[in-house]
């Protein structure tokens, strides 16, 4: 429930994932982190890697700060006879309270990050998940129990950002939960690391450094905000489907988050100066890719992110930003649509601009 959403006229375009593979990077001093806040209040942070197959990871982060209230929430029967979500406010100290103890009655759940790092025993005697339901602030804390090498699953958020003129894409856990050993030995093991996305499409074009690879560029809109994304596919007639829908249309896409390692740096001979700087010369070990395998046709809407909306939107955001720079604050089916996975489509289709080469 965040306070500082504002009318953009249009939905946010929301992106979701989940992943399994083992825990990295509990060690470093970036995996925890705790401080005070502008307002008065605290934070807390953790960044750390999960393995999703043998030397790729993927990194993620949760932040979360103290606040005024809570929610808890329930699925309740309406007058109409059908399930309802009841959600009830709750002030920040008393967040650690049970439903019985704050409502009177069980089954309410308060809304955040759910949360099994570490093991207990139930009533029978059996080693259990310890899961907790707790706000980002708490659950940073409680995954500090998380150590390198457990295997665990983790659903979360996609979020899209800008710094210092570029994209930023990372992910938000809200499940983080130890899981069954993985082994990327077994010759069963196979990579679990998946992501849903809204979009608005803006335009599908060949990717000149990878053969049979497409760029899909799209706008994400989040609750203060529209950033500009980059995502993939290899399937040569769900791109062109894609770039049929023109600009500014909303569609519905999934596929794999790829981690692939950055093909090595050529070295630069500087002649009598020697050779260049290797620390320069290192680029980020891992890109991360969103690989399109499959969109849903019946979530095209070529009216709800239209130019115009757009247009809107980004001038309700530039008045936003304006007011803050003035007052000197600052921001803390088909095959063709890929229902078939591996489907290559027909490379005979028109648009050989799309001839991919699969």
């Amino acid at each position: 429930m965040a306070k500082n959403k504002v009318d953009l006229g249009c939905a946010q375009t929301r992106g979701t994932f989940i992943l399994s593979g083992k825990v990295i990077g509990t060690q470093s001093n970036s995996f925890f982190a705790e401080g005070d806040t502008k307002n008065g209040g605290s934070y807390r942070r953790v960044h750390f890697g999960v393995e999703i197959e043998e030397g790729k990871i993927v990194y993620l982060d949760l932040f979360g700060a103290s606040q005024d209230a809570v929610y808890f929430s329930k699925t309740v029967k309406g007058a109409d006879g059908k399930n309802k979500t009841d959600t009830k406010s709750v002030k920040w100290a008393d967040r650690f309270k049970t439903s019985k103890q704050l409502f009177g009655e069980d089954g309410y759940r308060l809304i955040g990050v759910t949360c099994g790092c570490k093991k207990v025993l139930d009533s029978k005697g059996h080693e259990v998940n310890d899961r907790k339901y707790l706000t980002p602030y708490d659950a940073c804390d409680e995954i500090q129990n998380l150590e390198d090498g457990q295997s665990v699953f983790i659903r979360g958020n996609i979020t899209y950002s800008t710094y210092n003129n570029q994209h930023r894409v990372s992910f938000e856990p809200q499940q983080v939960s130890l899981c069954k050993e993985i082994d990327f030995d077994n010759v069963d093991f196979k990579p679990t690391a998946q992501f849903t996305q809204n979009i608005v499409c803006m335009g599908v074009a060949k990717n000149e450094e990878v053969q049979g690879e497409a760029i899909v560029n799209a706008k994400i809109v989040n609750y203060s905000s529209i950033e500009g994304a980059e995502l993939y596919t290899r399937n040569a007639a769900l791109a062109r489907n894609l770039k049929k829908l023109g600009e500014y249309c909303h569609i519905k896409v999934w596929g794999n988050i790829e981690v692939q390692g950055d093909t090595a740096p050529v070295e630069e001979d500087l002649g009598d100066w020697g050779e260049s700087n290797a620390m320069e010369r290192v680029a980020s070990p891992f890109k991360r890719k969103l690989m399109i395998t499959g969109a849903d046709k019946e979530s095209i809407d070529k009216e709800a992110y239209s130019e115009e909306v757009i247009e809107n939107a980004m001038a309700v955001i530039a008045g936003i930003q304006g007011a803050k720079n003035d007052y000197g604050m600052k921001d803390d089916g088909d095959e063709d649509w890929g229902s078939k996975p591996g489907a290559k489509g027909n490379l005979d289709d028109e648009d050989d601009d799309f001839d991919l080469g699969i």
